[in-house]
C-alpha cells in the first residue's frame, strides 16, 4: 500500500505542474467509473493484487489525462498500462507499427556521422523520439544516458527529432544526453513513431520493430538502474 501510493505521488507531481488543482475524482476513461481519492487508491492497489503471482509482479503504468472541472469537482481523466513480464495484459494505446520491418535508410548526425537506420544490421537498434521542449523526454534523459553507457557496444543508440541542429546543439550545452543525434526529421518521423513524444523504439538485427514503449519512470528519488530494468530485458532479448 505504502508502495503504491508513493508511486501514484510521484507520478501525479510529474504528471502535473505546479498551477494544476489537486483533484478530488478520478475517471477511468475504460469504463467511464468515476472514483473519489479512496476509491482510486484502493482500486489501483486491487490491480496489484488481482494480477499477482508467484513469478512475476505486476507492472502499472499510469497516464494522466486532461481535467475536467466543474463548480466543486475536480476530475483528473485516467488510463493505465498493465504488463507482467514483457506481457501487456492491458494498454493504453494501438502501436500496428509493432512487427512492422524497416527498410535501410542511410542518415547524418549532427555530428557528421554516417548512420544506418533498418535493414540488416549486426547491431539491434534503440531510437528514442524527443523535442527539446518535452518535460517527459528530458526527463528519461539521465536513465536512457544510463542504458547506452551499459550497452553501447552492443546496440545503436539513436535520437530522432524535428528540431534543427543548432537547437540540439545549444540544447546539449545544458543537458546531458549521450545518444546520436539526428536533426530535422519529421517526415521519417511520421513513417516510424506511433505516438511521441517521448517514445522509445526497439529494431531487432533484420530490422523489424519489435517493441515500441513510452516513457521511462523518471523521478529524483528513482534508482536509475530500476528504471531501466524494463528495457535491459527488452535488449537482452534483441541480442
Amino acid at each position: 500500500m505504502k508502495q503504491f501510493l508513493l508511486i501514484l505521488t510521484l507520478l501525479l507531481a510529474i504528471s502535473c505542474n505546479n498551477e494544476r488543482p489537486e483533484p478530488n475524482f478520478y475517471k477511468n476513461l475504460y469504463t467511464g467509473e468515476i472514483l473519489d481519492k479512496a476509491e482510486f487508491l484502493e482500486f489501483g492497489n486491487s490491480l496489484n493484487s488481482k494480477n499477482t503471482n508467484s513469478n512475476e509482479k505486476p507492472h502499472i503504468i499510469w497516464s494522466f489525462y486532461k481535467l475536467e472541472k466543474s463548480s466543486d469537482s475536480i476530475i483528473q481523466n485516467f488510463k493505465y498500462d498493465l504488463r507482467i513480464g514483457d506481457k501487456y495484459i492491458i494498454r493504453s494505446k494501438d502501436y500496428k507499427k509493432i512487427g512492422m520491418k524497416i527498410p535501410q535508410q542511410f542518415f547524418t548526425s549532427i555530428n557528421g556521422e554516417k548512420i544506418i537506420i533498418g535493414g540488416k544490421k549486426e547491431k539491434p537498434t534503440l531510437i528514442n523520439l524527443w523535442f527539446i521542449n518535452c518535460p517527459g523526454c528530458i526527463a528519461e534523459m539521465p536513465a536512457l544516458n544510463k542504458l547506452k553507457e551499459k550497452y553501447s557496444e552492443k546496440v545503436d543508440f539513436v535520437s530522432l527529432t524535428f528540431e534543427t541542429k543548432d537547437d540540439i546543439l545549444d540544447f546539449l550545452k545544458k543537458r546531458k544526453f549521450e545518444f546520436t543525434h539526428i536533426a530535422n526529421v519529421k517526415e521519417y518521423i511520421k513513417e516510424i513513431g506511433s505516438y511521441p513524444y517521448p517514445e522509445t523504439i526497439f529494431i531487432d538485427k533484420e530490422g523489424y520493430i519489435r517493441n515500441i514503449e513510452g516513457p521511462l519512470p523518471s523521478h529524483k528519488d528513482m534508482d536509475v538502474n530500476i528504471s531501466i530494468e524494463y528495457f535491459e530485458e527488452i535488449i537482452k532479448k534483441l541480442l
